[in-house]
């Protein structure tokens, strides 16, 4: 996962798919290219999972097949990267292309190996190479990424543009708060009736529509259209979950404190939620299980915040070992349980110094 401005921000929030040299940002964002301007960048025919938004200026979505995705040293060499619309492209890296499209629109794709097309005109759909099953090669100028995966990224006129609401194969993004946010009532894609949540649904890739639905889903429920599996795969849409001072990216060694708190909005008694868990590199029941949180700690500041007496009891905290893990970059799972909306997570990218 894959981040700009690697100098200043890859050391504050560890930028990854999660760096390129810093781009030169615009003042305020263009207008979004016209929905029917780009495809997704995989393949016709496909169906390929994704996770939450992140990069300064929030405009990077990574991408790969399966759930979870594949691990490194997979053999990933059907997974092609392709060209979501036509245009000129160049090679950035030897794991990354960038294609100028029409009206000073740029595409970036990061994370590859096996590039068959470094430059010249292409088409939209046309290969252009492997997503990379190494993570030397994956962050071959800069960042890192937890796993194979392509990281892509929009631009105009040399600055990078933030993606919400934009239009991939009649899918829009809906944003959420960035930082690859994975509370399916904030981030997801979705086209007419059906909703994606990050992590957990898959999203087809059939092409550029005729029309485009330019109507969003009811922001009231989650996962409209997707599979009702994400309700247990950890995606409520009415629970929130904080963490207080782990940014995304942060370096860590030795014991972590994990701060923060958690709510069902819609809860029927209290705070709604009965336990927090956590996991590392993979969610429940491929991750590695840390232990239970303490919960219902006090927390005023966050009821003052919400302005309901009821959200006092809703803290959490667990102190994290980390000597067991080894050095690099790792995934932390935080999961919340509602009675009534089942298990919700968040995560952070934190990187283990040696």
């Amino acid at each position: 996962m894959r981040q700009s401005a690697l100098a200043l921000v890859c050391m504050a929030l560890l930028m990854a798919g999660f760096g390129w040299p810093s781009p030169a940002y615009a003042a305020a964002a263009p207008a979004l290219p016209p929905p029917r301007m780009f495809q997704l960048p995989f393949p016709i025919g496909e169906a390929w999972s994704f996770n939450g938004i992140h990069g300064p200026e929030n405009e990077a979505l990574d991408f790969s097949v399966g759930r979870p995705w594949p691990r490194w040293k997979s053999d990933t060499s059907a997974f092609w990267v392709v060209a979501a619309a036509p245009g000129i492209v160049r090679k950035t890296a030897s794991c990354g292309l960038e294609i100028d499209h029409a009206d000073g629109w740029t595409t970036v794709y990061y994370h590859l190996e096996h590039i068959v097309r470094d430059s010249g005109p292409v088409q939209a759909n046309e290969r252009l190479a492997n997503i990379a099953n190494t993570p030397r090669e994956a962050a071959c100028d800069g960042g890192y990424a937890t796993a194979p995966h392509l990281h892509f990224a929009l631009k105009h006129n040399g600055a990078f543009v933030p993606l919400n609401g934009l239009v991939l194969s009649g899918w829009r993004i809906h944003a959420g708060r960035g930082r690859y946010d994975s509370n399916c009532s904030r981030m997801y894609l979705y086209r007419g009736d059906q909703r994606a949540c990050s992590y957990t649904n898959a999203i087809a890739n059939d092409g550029v529509p005729a029309t485009i639905d330019q109507a969003a889903p009811d922001d009231n429920v989650a996962g409209q259209g997707a599979d009702a599996e994400h309700m247990h795969d950890g995606l409520g849409a009415s629970v929130e979950i904080e963490i207080d001072a782990l940014p995304d990216g942060a370096a860590v060694r030795g014991t972590v404190a994990i701060d923060g708190w958690a709510a069902d909005h819609a809860g029927p008694d209290g705070v709604g939620i009965d336990h927090v868990h956590l996991y590392v590199d993979g969610p429940a029941g491929q991750g590695s299980f840390i232990a239970e949180a303490e919960y219902q700690l006090e927390r005023p500041d966050v009821a003052a915040a919400l302005g309901d007496e009821r959200y006092t009891r809703s803290g959490f905290r667990y102190d994290w070992d980390t000597s067991s893990l080894s050095p690099g970059a790792h995934v932390l799972y935080i999961y919340a349980h509602s009675p009534a909306a089942g298990w919700t997570y968040i995560t952070r990218s934190v990187a283990l110094e040696p």
